[in-house]
């Protein structure tokens, strides 16, 4: 029966899926019992991760318990909890989902997030998140340490270098405060070797899909970054990367695509609708769509590894692309359709993520000039549905399949 109805899909499902599965299904466990004891941390996606986890403390991820509530398709309900408290609609969907969820986790999937004790916030990715984390606090109790790293233009001046370094030994000193504990070198060593090695194996998966037949889409590759986001510097993960890079090169071997009938090969720039992301990409596939590569799964890269790990933390975590300017990412959009041989891009002006969305109409002039391909920027949010135009987005995705075909 399984075999009949793969027949009939446009796309392939990955078997490391199951893995996948119990892999996440571990970190909620993991996260729960660190709140218990008293040791949980909430941090967000562009955190050094690996100094709370080298300090044994757990990690809970808020923006992507939010993706869950997106892909639950409650968005509009979750995010209006934090509405009833007087936070305005324009107010970035992760944010409000986080509030909302946090003020009322008994009607929230999965019950919410596990309480925390810190709130640990890095604005490389937006400055929302500060605030987001100070509402959080005043419904928790917990305190909230910033990582502050300015935007980098070009090359990095060595006074931005100190002051994020400075900014990660007070972290040290904070989370010592706060859990009477203190940081190992050989700890942070083991955490920082083990994130190494998880983000190699995933630049990996994500590198082998310049072949053709790509043997990952977009969807796949949405979810499957969930532990290199979430538990970097885990060893455990290990296993589950070396099962998906396993399974991408062995579709490489047999020539085998993540859709069937490949066609025409996209770019995806900024988050996914979580709560359509497998109607949206699957849809496409059923056309012989493909999307081999995309701005936001790219952004973990990099080795810790050194004798000076603070040092790298500085150079990974100032850098992401969310915190560089306007010409680091056209440079990356067109430097991803060349080395993927790509025929187009759909960029997705996400109303709730401004940081991400900022430009995207002059850099889509810019790569489309650059690269000679065309591409199209359509309108929408990541977890607020009632802010997605389905049929205007179809329309827009027509006519640049028509301009590439």
């Amino acid at each position: 029966m399984a075999s009949n109805e793969s027949k009939e899909r446009a796309y392939r499902k990955l078997e490391s899926s199951s893995l996948l599965q119990q892999t996440m299904f571990r970190y909620m466990l993991e996260a729960q019992a660190a709140s218990e004891e008293g040791k949980l941390a909430w941090v967000t996606s562009g955190f050094p991760v690996e100094i709370p986890l080298a300090m044994n403390l757990g990690v809970s991820y808020p923006e992507q318990y939010t993706a869950v509530v997106g892909s639950q398709k409650v968005g509009p309900e979750v995010c209006g909890f934090a509405e009833e408290l007087g936070y305005s609609q324009e107010l970035c969907s992760y944010a409000r989902a986080g509030i909302g969820s946090t003020d009322r986790p008994d009607d929230s999937p999965l019950g919410g997030l596990p309480e925390p004790q810190v709130l640990l916030a890095c604005n490389n990715i937006c400055g929302t998140v500060l605030r987001w984390y100070e509402a959080v606090s005043k419904l928790t109790g917990a305190p909230v340490f910033l990582l502050d790293t300015p935007p980098v233009q070009r090359r990095q001046p060595s006074h931005h270098r100190e002051y994020v370094r400075t900014g990660l030994e007070e972290l040290i000193d904070f989370l010592g405060e706060e859990f009477d504990t203190s940081l190992e070198e050989d700890k942070l060593q083991e955490v920082a070797s083990n994130s190494t090695k998880a983000i190699d194996l995933w630049t990996k998966s994500l590198e082998a899909c310049k072949h053709k037949p790509s043997p990952l889409n977009c969807a796949d590759r949405f979810l499957a970054m969930a532990p290199v986001v979430s538990m970097r510097g885990k060893e455990h993960i290990l296993e589950y990367y070396e099962a998906l890079l396993n399974e991408v090169e062995g579709r490489i071997q047999q020539g085998m695509g993540a859709i069937r009938d490949e066609k025409i090969r996209l770019l995806w720039d900024n988050i996914p609708p979580w709560f359509s992301i497998y109607k949206f990409f699957n849809g496409l596939a059923k056309r012989g769509v493909v999307f081999p590569a995309d701005t936001y799964t790219h952004a973990w890269t990099g080795s810790l590894e050194g004798e000076d790990i603070l040092n790298r933390m500085v150079d990974i975590y100032s850098n992401v692309y969310l915190n560089r300017g306007l010409r680091a990412k056209v440079d990356k959009m067109a430097g991803l359709i060349e080395e993927y041989h790509l025929d187009g891009f759909v960029m997705f002006s996400v109303r709730s993520c401004k940081r991400y969305s900022l430009g995207q109409l002059v850099s889509k002039d810019l790569v489309t000039e650059r690269t000679g391909v065309p591409g199209v920027v359509i309108e929408g949010d990541m977890v607020d549905s009632r802010l997605f135009n389905e049929a205007q987005i179809e329309t827009r995705i027509d006519a640049l399949i028509e301009m590439i075909e």
